[in-house]
């Protein structure tokens, strides 16, 4: 295990103040699965640019890690990456609001296989 984040990964926090669901999109494999907090299941890219259109779509956002975590198995070419980090945005009255995020990504050749993301619970 390290704390290193992977290079996918920043490409993904790096992208969010950009709000190009494409883009973001295209760090996905053609058949990933996105497990979001407040989405059923989405699997395929398809769909996955479909939740990042309505994902992007706020004011300002940012992402920034706050704690990884990276396990790698060399024999398959596989990351698991693990962490929290904090979505910053501003709402429909221009407030900046604050997300705490717990998220877990399997990668696999250079793609994203496989995101999980959740809000942290307030008790944590």
């Amino acid at each position: 295990m390290n704390k290193r984040v992977p290079k996918i990964i920043q490409k993904w926090v790096s992208l969010i103040p950009e709000g190009n669901p494409k883009a973001q999109a295209s760090l996905y494999s053609n058949n990933a699965v996105l497990l979001a907090t407040f989405e059923p299941m989405l699997v395929g890219r398809r769909q996955i640019l479909g939740y990042m259109v309505e994902f992007l779509d706020k004011d300002n956002m940012t992402c920034e890690i706050m704690r990884n975590v990276t396990q790698i198995d060399e024999d398959r070419d596989t990351l698991i990456s693990s962490g929290i980090y904090l979505f910053s945005f501003d709402d429909e009255d221009g407030d900046r609001q604050e997300v705490l995020a717990r998220y877990t990504y399997v990668i696999n050749e250079g793609r994203i296989i496989t995101h999980h993301s959740s809000v942290v619970p307030e008790n944590e």
